[in-house]
């Protein structure tokens, strides 16, 4: 008996073609479900980050107005000071007297100039505790120290416990207390 080269087995069976199609599957929809799993974390993410973003920018705001401000007063979780604009060249005015305060949890600007407040974080924003510390003499700059305490929560349900901390220099010396 003569043996045909040309009827050697190539290729694979039916059996061999579904079991790595359903492997392919099985690998797909695992790794589909992690990419799934992953959008949803970062989009939760990316809320949470705009919601510290608000509270870096509450912090920037009162550090800023603080070091160019004068009379420092202290009470409980509230700060104010005198807030002064220059009015030719050298010559400094009182403009008005700036109070950050903790309203519930929110953190609040109040100005006695238009008599009212305003919201400096949002409401997914909740403090539990505000504190100032100024030290310092009569003759130098004040040291001015914000804590700030609290946690920030998405629309998403994810949470995010935040101690900011802070020092200030004062940078004008006219009539400190």
């Amino acid at each position: 008996m003569i043996k045909n080269k040309f009827k050697t087995k190539r290729g694979f069976t039916l059996i061999e073609l579904m079991v790595s199609v359903s492997i392919f599957a099985i690998v797909t929809l695992i790794t589909s479900g992690s990419f799934i799993v992953l959008a949803n974390i970062y989009r939760k993410v990316q809320s949470n980050r705009a919601i510290i973003d608000n509270l870096n920018l509450a912090m920037d705001t009162m550090t800023l107005q603080i070091r160019e401000g004068e009379n420092y007063s202290i009470g409980g979780d509230q700060f104010s000071f005198d807030e002064y604009r220059i009015v030719e060249g050298t010559t400094y005015e009182r403009q008005r007297t700036v109070t950050y305060k903790l309203e519930g949890t929110v953190l609040q600007e109040c100005d006695d100039l238009i008599n009212d407040c305003t919201d400096l974080t949002s409401r997914e924003i909740e403090i539990s505790r505000l504190n100032f510390d100024v030290r310092g003499g009569a003759n130098e700059g004040k040291l001015v120290t914000i804590v700030m305490k609290g946690k920030a929560k998405n629309k998403q349900g994810l949470e995010t416990e935040f101690l900011l901390q802070t020092s200030l220099a004062q940078r004008n010396k006219r009539n400190n207390i």
